[in-house]
């Protein structure tokens, strides 16, 4: 057996939780307002049905954006890696020790035990 390298599409999950999700509302908001459960139960499978195709777009969407993202990420750490096998240019040395401290020191007194009351 080969071991082969196969991609997950992401589009079959998006579409089912899409589903479920309209499916969920639908039948949460007919319980809500008191229908027979019947036309509840027929309402939401009909909101299910409807919503699956509609995700399965959204999840080949989704899939497409983040697989461009995803190969836009890797050229630019190609070109980052190609930039770093240039001559680096020479360091430059910055002197802080002469400025001002960021922060400014808060001298704290020390009270001697004797002064304690």
């Amino acid at each position: 057996m080969a071991s082969e390298s196969r991609e997950i599409s992401m589009a079959v999950p998006t579409a089912c939780l899409v589903a479920v999700g309209g499916f969920i509302v639908a039948i949460l908001s007919g319980m809500f307002v008191e229908n027979p459960f019947s036309a509840v139960l027929a309402r939401a499978l009909l909101v299910m049905l409807v919503l699956w195709p509609i995700g399965l777009v959204v999840g080949f969407v989704l899939e497409r954006l983040f697989r461009e993202h995803v190969s836009n990420q890797a050229t630019q750490m190609v070109q980052a890696d190609l930039s770093t096998d240039e001559e680096p240019e020479d360091p430059r040395i910055v002197d802080q020790s002469s400025g001002e401290l960021d922060s400014p020191v808060v001298e704290v007194p020390v009270a001697s035990s004797s002064e304690v009351p």
